[in-house]
């Protein structure tokens, strides 16, 4: 399983603002600093205003800002904000989507990966993620 650019570009912007004081920022800015297209993060910032964890803001002191607080955002919530429901396999999603999931031996094992990579990705916040990219590296 891989993520799509679009969901690693969306965590990228949730961490840049996480790590502002003032938690808002010109798009050009953070296209700048984390090596997005523009075209492409206005994009994704649509998609994260959507989804309550940005709002934009129009002119002079206008920019992106973070809703949420960074210790209330998990890396779940916005790579599900960007791509939907975290699935590891199409058997996943509903009981009888595929017609071997009562009978198939991998089944269960597909559900406790899912499980566990939920689990992970809700247990990170922005907050934890911004203290550790401005923590010293040895």
């Amino acid at each position: 399983m891989q993520l799509t650019r679009q969901a690693d570009y969306a965590v990228r912007v949730v961490l840049d603002l996480s790590v502002r004081p003032q938690r808002q920022s010109r798009t050009g800015e953070i296209a700048r600093r984390q090596r997005i297209p523009p075209a492409f993060l206005r994009k994704i910032v649509q998609t994260l205003a959507r989804a309550g964890f940005v709002r934009t803001v129009r002119g002079a002191d206008g920019g992106v800002r973070l809703v949420r607080e960074p210790a209330a955002t998990t890396l779940r919530q916005v790579i599900e904000a960007v791509e939907g429901p975290v699935r590891l396999n199409r058997c996943l999603i509903r009981r009888g989507e595929c017609a071997l999931d009562r009978i198939c031996p991998v089944h269960p094992v597909w559900q406790h990966i899912q499980d566990v990579m939920v689990r992970e990705l809700d247990a990170v916040t922005f907050a934890q993620l911004g203290a550790a990219r401005m923590a010293p590296r040895h």
